[in-house]
Order: structure tokens, then sequence, then C-alpha cells
């Protein structure tokens, strides 16, 4: 008997697209799949379409709360999954091969791996379909470093069908945005085998709206906190090319939120006693760290 599968999606005011990404779900071949859905707390019809759905689908479950944000979503949908392997499915996007599950269950399967990895397309109103049957093997630290790399597959937990024990160790953070930066690469290092096959596609809305394409605001910082976490992890466990790859990335975004700080008149002493120590590192981590 096939594995069982189980497809997790956090919701948020998700009202404009959570119908589309449920048709995408529901088109899914593989025939041992349980679909969990986590309502954190809309103030949308995000339910009511969620609910439409749960009728006429025997395979989702459901379940509504106050809203607790996005990290205490996923670990919350993580203990409810039932299945030996998990997908994680963001509510404005779609799986656009109908295959994409059972083909990354094959590929499990074929190649002894405990992570399968889709094929990620990013578009802002039609998925884009591009024709690639490459498929590659990478060690679990190998794959977690390409996660980290700049213009690389990022630390996404979406399109990623994983062996839900590699998560026993982990658990997202509750309090922050970009929660998934300072999890992700290291729940993938602990696999031993990843395979990336680039024939199903996991189609990324980008969303304007969205946390991570949204405006500037304070907490847009947290995203250089995640990274610096990466880095020092990193350093600590001697993966050189997360360390570089993370440096990289904070110092990036050091700069470019000086700017937006500058542009926007906010306090340039909060910033720098907040983040020119932990640039200094990030340099010295470049070139000497890990």
């Amino acid at each position: 008997m096939k594995p069982l599968v189980s497809l997790l999606i956090p919701v948020y005011n998700s009202e404009k697209y959570i119908g589309e990404a449920l048709e995408s779900v529901e088109k899914q071949d593989y025939d041992n799949l349980e679909i969990i859905i986590l309502d954190d707390g809309s103030t949308d019809s995000s339910f009511s379409i969620i609910s439409h759905y749960k009728e006429r689908d025997e395979r989702i479950k459901v379940e509504r709360r106050e809203n607790g944000g996005i990290g205490s979503a996923r670990n919350r949908l993580l203990s409810l999954s039932q299945g030996e392997f998990v997908f994680f499915l963001d509510s404005d996007d779609i799986l656009s091969s109908s295959n994409l599950i059972s083909k990354l269950v094959e590929d499990l399967e074929k190649y002894g791996a405990d992570v399968a990895a889709a094929r990620t397309l990013s578009f802002r109103k039609t998925p884009k379909i591009k024709s690639d049957d490459t498929i590659k093997i990478y060690s679990g630290s190998d794959f977690a470093s390409l996660m980290a790399k700049p213009c690389g597959v990022f630390c996404y937990p979406h399109s990623r069908l994983i062996r839900k024990s590699l998560f026993s160790s982990f658990s997202f953070p509750t309090d922050v945005i970009f929660e998934d930066i300072p999890v992700m690469p290291w729940v993938i290092r602990k696999s031993e085998r990843v395979v990336y096959d680039r024939s199903v596609i996991y189609s990324y809305r980008i969303n304007k709206k969205g946390l991570s394409h949204g405006k500037f605001s304070p907490s847009s910082l947290f995203e250089m906190d995640a990274y610096y976490t990466n880095i020092k992890k990193a350093m600590e466990l001697k993966e050189r090319k997360i360390t570089l790859y993370s440096s990289v990335f904070f110092l990036t975004k050091y700069y470019y939120y000086l700017f937006k700080v500058l542009v926007r008149g906010l306090s340039i002493k909060e910033y720098h006693a907040k983040y020119k120590r932990k640039a200094k590192e990030a340099w010295n981590a470049l070139f000497y760290g890990g």
C-alpha cells in the first residue's frame, strides 16, 4: 500500500485564492491522501469557501481557531497530520501538476529518499508551465546548502514532500514572520537523500499583500534575524556553504533595509543598535567563519 501523505494548508484571509488552491488539490491523482486545513482566525469568507470544499471531498479535514500566526499554524498542522510524509501548500498557491503528489511519492520510493522536491515556478496572474524532465539527487546537507543559496531553491516549507519524522526535533517559531528560514534548511539537512524532480510543478503566487512581498514595515527586519540565526548555527555545525550563503543574504538585506529606514525617516540609531554588530559578525563569517 502506498504511504499516507498529509497535505497541510494554513489559511488566513485567503478568500481570493483559496478556491483555486483547493481545486488544484482535488485534481491530485494520489489515492492515499489526507488534506488538513487550518483556518487561522480568518475574518473574510475563507472558512465558508473551505467548508464548501469539505462537503464534497471526504479527504478534507478542517480545524478553525483564533489567529495564532503562521508559525503556530504550521506546528498545529504537523501535530494533526497522520501521514508518513507531509506536504505544505500555501493557500494562494497552486499544484500545477495533477500528478505532483503521486510523482513525488514515486521518486521517494525509486531513489530511497526522505525528501522529494517539486520545481517551483512563480507567477502573478497565470501559472507558468515550462517543460523540464530533469531529476537530480542530493545529500540532505547539499540540498540544505542549495536552499540557503541566493537564487537557489530557498527555504520554503512548501513544494517538498518530506518524511514527517524529520520534523521531530524542530518547531516553527511562533512570534515572528519569515518563520521558515531558520527551520527548513536544518530539517532537510537531516535527510540522507533528496530527490529534486523538475517535471512536476508547484506554482508560487507572488502576492503583493502577502508577508513575503508586502510593503516594508519594522517587522520586515525579522528576515535578518532569521538569516543571522542560520549563520550562527551553520558556523557551529561547520556547514561552510550555509554560513557563506546566509551571510550574503544577511548583508544584502542589511543594506537594503538600511536604505528603507533612511527613506522612511525611521531611527538609524535603533537600527544600528540592533544590527550593526550582527553585520560585522556576518562579514567575519563570510570570509573566515564555518
